[in-house]
């Protein structure tokens, strides 16, 4: 298969702190990658960076085999900005909070983005908006005002917003960690289903269940660096380093009381 996503020696900075310190990935197509550490490893700033919402310090992205910013001189040095919005194009991200627009419907922060920057027409728009609110369960609410949903729903409705781009790698940032345990279930069905039909996602979560049972590949982050990655049984089941041991005992003991 090939690699919609590689990241060589990633660097970056905050001032003397090191917030990733030459970190390498690839994320191949069609598979669900699952990041999972402490807070403070590293692991979100590692995805920001894949769409450039964190300027790297130094080291090499390619999307989709294409540069998107390397370092021939030791500092990052990104292509031109028409170029680096184009590859960022080809990924959609889902925050842990929602941010739809509170003054459109469901549909229309659905259709917002595939009409003004994909140049779709609205019937267009629209049929595609109506078929992403049926996958993630929400057929009957196109009409409804984000502050008539719960948490659950607009989580759902921003995947279907970022799905309506049509991006060929989905990037998630904890979603569900804004939301109640109660309705995190709904969110994690979606992103089953999405992983079901091979939709290419790199996934920053703290669900250790969703990274054991649906990720083909958990990487462990901790202080900025990849500490271990292999299969989920090899991550879960056999755990090599005292560091990630430790996590997941922590983890694991702190969800089951939950």
């Amino acid at each position: 298969m090939a690699a919609i996503l590689e990241m060589q020696n990633i660097v970056k900075e905050f001032g003397r702190l090191r917030a990733l310190d030459k970190v390498s990935l690839h994320v191949e197509q069609g598979e669900t990658v699952a990041i999972i550490g402490p807070s403070g490893s590293g692991k979100s700033t590692l995805l920001r960076s894949v769409n450039r919402l964190e300027k790297i310090t130094s080291g090499e992205i390619r999307i989709n085999g294409e540069l998107m910013v390397s370092s021939p001189s030791g500092k990052a040095e990104y292509v031109s900005e028409r170029q680096v919005r184009r590859l960022c194009s080809s990924t959609g991200m889902i925050f842990q909070h929602f941010h739809l627009f509170p003054h459109m419907t469901c549909l229309g922060n659905i259709t917002y983005a595939p009409m003004k920057v994909k140049k779709q027409s609205q019937a267009q728009a629209e049929e595609t908006a109506h078929r992403l609110l049926e996958l993630v369960g929400l057929a009957d609410k196109a009409d409804n005002w984000p502050s008539q949903l719960s948490g659950g729903q607009q989580q759902r409705v921003a995947i279907a917003r970022g799905l309506a781009m049509e991006p060929e790698l989905m990037l998630f940032d904890e979603p569900t960690s804004a939301l109640d345990p109660e309705i995190t279930g709904e969110v994690l069905a979606v992103m089953k289903t999405l992983a079901a039909r091979r939709m290419t996602m790199l996934v920053v979560t703290h669900e250790m269940g969703f990274a054991r049972e649906v990720a083909d590949r958990v990487i462990f982050m901790a202080d900025g660096r990849i500490i271990e990655q292999g299969t989920p049984e090899q991550i879960f089941e056999n755990p090599q380093t005292e560091r990630l041991q430790n996590f997941l005992r922590s983890t694991l003991s702190a969800q089951k009381n939950q």
